[in-house]
């Protein structure tokens, strides 16, 4: 009995000393373009505050997410009774190239350049633009701060003019628009804390069809063009955590979008729901196995342009470039990921994957996912050439061989993991 009393005012003295342990001062160490009034804005421990190992934890994961941080730690150093807790930064640059390389329907090189910087004047302000040839030119422009007036809030602009050449299949036959389309988004951040962040867009577009083709079909017009409002809502459910390239933990992200405004068959509203789950294991030291389900709806209407696209650089590798349409898809993408070659800040990683799609055209019944002709698998392998120390440095190169139709494969290169 007095051996247990003793063991209990141990542990509550042991327990009152922990919590009694305080944060006498924070030092960022590390920084070279960074501001230390950005980070510090990331970081919830504060001076005077008792010293929590899992407030720690939380700040690590925020710092690490964020585009300007390759890699962060700490330390505590206690001097005279006093408790200094250090944040070491690994930086990032943050001057990043963004490249896609595809072909058009008529077999002409495509091809999207843009440079982004995600740390603008040091304070991890976004700012973005892109030159895009798909046949007809178009760019666009992004600013953003992810971190407005702390870590709770974050805002962004976007505008972007695109025109491409967009097909159309009715059964055999195939009809071509050329497609212009312009939108300005204003889109708005809420992070109530590390895992959840909700989010609220609002935009304005302006779409124009004007029909390429010799052949003319009865359903289909000649020109067409409208004026519509866009609002966006989505939850973005984040436990994945980071180790410089390796990924590992879950994340859900559930979208929607409603459209108001003329489409092609006279319908005044619109509306799209999408679900992403992704989840990441990092496999011993040198293997990642990550795999993404997507699954998306939308109103189901007789139209050539509905919301989900099967497409090389979004979802299927090696299928080519908006390969098929639909109101409904379906996709699993998963791959393991093998690093190959280690050298300081240089990384080659080989892959294995398989991407699987099936979707409904527009108009059709629900039992049409489950039709062989609306279903797409591809897989085989692929190269990762990766810098550690620059911001989604990741440019990847994947072949892609049809497992159901023999004849179609193809290559796509990009900058970025596939997902």
């Amino acid at each position: 009995m007095n051996r247990l009393f003793f063991y209990f005012i141990f542990i509550s003295c042991f327990w009152s000393w922990a919590q009694s342990e305080i944060i006498h001062s924070i030092k960022i160490e590390g920084l070279k373009k960074s501001q230390k009034s950005y980070i510090k804005k990331l970081i919830l421990a504060k001076e005077n505050h008792v010293l929590d190992s899992n407030t720690i934890k939380k700040d690590l994961i925020r710092l690490i997410r964020e585009p300007a941080v390759s890699h962060a730690y700490y330390s505590v150093i206690t001097q005279n009774d006093q408790n200094q807790l250090i944040f070491h930064i690994e930086e990032n640059k943050t001057l990043i190239p963004a490249l896609d390389l595809w072909t058009t329907i008529d077999s002409e090189l495509a091809y999207h350049v843009g440079l982004n910087e995600y740390n603008f004047l040091g304070k991890g302000y976004l700012v973005g633009a892109f030159y895009r040839k798909n046949v007809f030119d178009g760019y666009g422009l992004i600013l953003g701060n992810p971190n407005f007036g702390g870590t709770r809030f974050g805002n962004y602009f976007i505008f972007q003019k695109r025109n491409t050449f967009e097909p159309i299949n009715i059964g055999s036959e195939s009809f071509f628009y050329n497609y212009k389309f312009t939108s300005v988004d204003l889109n708005f951040d809420y992070k109530p804390d590390i895992l959840k962040i909700y989010s609220l867009g609002v935009g304005l577009l302006s779409e124009e069809y004007n029909s390429e083709s010799l052949v003319t079909n009865a359903i289909l017009p000649n020109f067409f063009s409208t004026t519509k409002f866009l609002l966006k809502t989505k939850y973005d459910f984040n436990k994945v955590e980071q180790f410089y390239y390796f990924l590992f933990g879950v994340r859900n992200q559930l979208s929607s979008n409603w459209v108001w405004g003329k489409n092609f068959g006279a319908e005044h509203f619109f509306y799209a729901l999408e679900n992403e789950t992704s989840f990441f294991k990092r496999i011993m030291k040198k293997g990642n196995w990550a795999t993404r389900m997507r699954v998306g709806f939308s109103k189901n209407f007789s139209t050539p342009f509905p919301a989900f696209v099967v497409d090389n650089n979004l979802n299927t590798r090696g299928v080519g470039n908006k390969f098929r349409r639909g109101s409904a898809v379906g996709v699993l993408n998963s791959e393991y990921r093998h690093t190959l070659f280690e050298r300081r800040w240089f990384v080659i990683q080989g892959n294995g994957f398989i991407d699987l799609a099936t979707l409904i055209p527009a108009g059709g019944k629900p039992n049409e996912l489950f039709e062989a002709k609306n279903q797409y698998a591809f897989g085989v392998i692929g190269l990762r050439f990766i810098h550690k120390f620059i911001h989604s440095a990741i440019f990847h190169i994947d072949y892609g061989v049809s497992l159901n139709q023999i004849q179609s494969r193809g290559i796509v290169f990009g900058i970025g993991q596939f997902f």
